[in-house]
């Protein structure tokens, strides 16, 4: 009796780690959409560079944007702008 059980616990494993496997196959073929831009003109922007990371900005590359001192800055991408609001005034005062 323990032997079957034991068996069947090996088929029952080995069942659901190929099951798995197969929907990470799935997941890992789906092609990953381009990051999200901002449509915003660089006239509009404080600063045509990423404060954060230092990258020039362009026109259809701008990831997101902030206001800070009735300004508008641009930034590359998300966590650019997420560790210039952390502390906006640090990031101006080196440019």
């Amino acid at each position: 009796m323990k032997n079957l059980l034991l068996l069947l616990n090996i088929f029952a494993t080995l069942f659901l780690f190929s099951c798995n496997h197969n929907s990470t196959e799935k997941t890992t073929t789906t092609p990953v959409p381009d990051p999200k831009t901002v449509d915003v003109k660089l006239s509009q922007l404080g600063s045509t560079q990423d404060f954060v990371c230092g990258m020039p900005l362009n026109e259809g590359g701008i990831a997101d944007t902030a206001s800070f001192e009735n300004k508008l800055y641009g930034f590359c991408s998300p966590e650019c702008k997420v560790e210039f609001l952390k502390n906006p005034a640090t990031y101006l005062a080196q440019k």
